[in-house]
């Protein structure tokens, strides 16, 4: 009899050889169980971030990016202003989503989600506007689904894969809903630097380099 999680991933073509054995090397011998590769990728990966993180306190010092933002803002900003969502602005970011296969912890990918929307919607509305309200972000869907993916080299070599974080397709939802909200805060009241290229709509590292040729043309 096959599982609820078996007949979802074959609608989402997700029955593939991805579960098959793999081989890593741990401690010159070739381990091939699962739970033991597994912990040691996840072992690998926590003590590669944590060295970075610690080399850059070191380089950076400790001081607080708050203290840093109290450098360049000497007045305080407006409260910010959390208005509900509504079927029309969540009907919009599920459209917005890419339909892809992959999914979290709870199997649930982006094409599920679109053929469940009428079912779900009044359900995902309420759920926004309570964390909206609460100011509580939902704690399971911070948790996330981590992949080990092959850069390059050796696959039996634990320093030849980089890990991927996939968290369940609501939390792409809810985070979109909180963005709309803060990037509108952040834009009305001047919070960003003009100079902000990044992770800004109708702006790229083109405008970046653009500014910066302009600048250096005007020094010579």
């Amino acid at each position: 009899m096959k599982t609820t999680c078996n007949i979802i991933n074959k609608e989402t073509s997700k029955l593939t050889n991805e579960n098959n054995n793999k081989l890593l090397r741990i401690n010159e011998h070739v381990v091939c169980n699962q739970t033991t590769i597994a912990n040691e990728l996840n072992n690998y990966f926590l003590n590669i971030a944590g060295s970075i993180g610690n080399k850059r306190i070191n380089e950076k010092g400790k001081a607080s990016s708050l203290q840093n933002l109290f450098k360049y803002f000497k007045q305080p900003f407006k409260d910010i202003h959390w208005p509900y969502t509504s079927a029309k602005e969540i009907n919009k970011i599920i459209d917005s989503l890419k339909d892809k296969n992959s999914s979290g912890y709870d199997e649930i990918s982006t094409k599920i989600l679109k053929i469940s929307k009428p079912f779900i919607i009044s359900l995902l509305i309420n759920i926004s506007n309570k964390m909206i309200v609460q100011g509580i972000y939902p704690e399971r869907l911070k948790f996330s689904l981590i992949k080990p993916i092959n850069k390059s080299g050796h696959k039996s070599s634990p320093s030849n894969y980089r890990p991927i974080s996939l968290l369940p397709v609501f939390s792409k939802i809810f985070e979109k809903v909180i963005y709309k909200r803060l990037f509108e805060h952040l834009n009305n009241n001047v919070i960003l630097n003009k100079h902000q290229y990044g992770f800004r709509s109708e702006v790229s590292t083109e405008n970046a380099s653009y500014v910066l040729l302009n600048e250096i043309l005007t020094a010579l």
